[in-house]
């Protein structure tokens, strides 16, 4: 189907595995059927989601389209189906950042990281140590543990959101680290909400915790993924050192409305 703009519309999760290469985060961050329009153009591909910070588009190339497939895809995008279909944010590879600056007015957003493993990392130091927490039980702990020393995290305890808890206790029996392992909509285990007390960061507690789910996560399911925010270079050193790959360095931002 021809959108009136032009672009494609791609219709199946495997037609858009084949149009991107069997690209890592279409296959495990892409939900199947999608939750909304994939719009593709020449070298670029817009999937559309609805997420909790409302409705938006990854834009990634295909076929080698670089930053000239970005740039006609954006401007297509544009001249109708960005208002049309109500999205409110865009994100971008980071090396497109210029081309979505070039076609959009954006009010804020952030850098981020989307990784992803198929290896079960080796054994860490404190893995044996790991404790099983309980979503409920233990949420007031969680929240704390978050509030004190990581607010931006996302392990929304008490939810429901969290599938797995794994976390470390002191000799007292304070929780000192935890981290969480939930579900995207494509099914793919997803880890969040990984935080380390900061008077013991450096002494791999988070890289136990995050072993432990990761090792969790590949047995059951064959994968695990996570997302971690781009200025943070002592987390990504410690996803590169049990096995991630970076699939996207995501450039998210919002849209200014009305554009012009």
């Amino acid at each position: 189907m021809i959108d009136h703009c032009g672009l494609r519309e791609i219709a199946s999760h495997p037609a858009l595995l084949e149009l991107t290469g069997n690209d890592p985060f279409v296959r495990w961050g892409v939900p199947s059927p999608f939750s909304g329009r994939v719009l593709a153009g020449d070298g670029a591909v817009a999937i559309e989601r609805v997420g909790r910070r409302g409705r938006g588009m990854w834009v990634i190339p295909h076929h080698a389209g670089g930053a000239p497939g970005i740039r006609s895809l954006l401007e297509q995008l544009r001249s109708g189906p960005v208002e049309r279909l109500g999205v409110t944010h865009l994100s971008v590879p980071q090396e497109y950042a210029d081309q979505l600056a070039a076609i959009f007015a954006t009010d804020g957003g952030g850098n981020w990281d989307w990784m992803w493993t198929t290896t079960e990392p080796a054994p860490v130091p404190h893995e044996a140590d790991l404790v099983t927490l309980d979503d409920t039980a233990d949420a007031a702990e969680l929240i704390a543990l978050a509030a004190a020393h990581s607010p931006a995290g996302e392990g929304d305890p008490g939810t429901g959101a969290t599938h797995l808890w794994l976390g470390l206790r002191d000799d007292a029996g304070r929780l000192i680290c935890a981290g969480a392992l939930q579900f995207l909509d494509s099914g793919a285990p997803h880890l969040a909400g990984i935080v380390t007390d900061t008077s013991l960061r450096g002494r791999g507690l988070g890289r136990a915790v995050t072993a432990g789910l990761t090792r969790w996560a590949i047995a059951r399911h064959g994968v695990c993924t996570l997302g971690m925010y781009s200025d943070n270079p002592p987390a990504r050193a410690v996803y590169l050192g049990l096995g991630y790959r970076t699939a996207y360095a995501w450039h998210s931002r919002r849209l200014a409305l009305p554009q012009s």
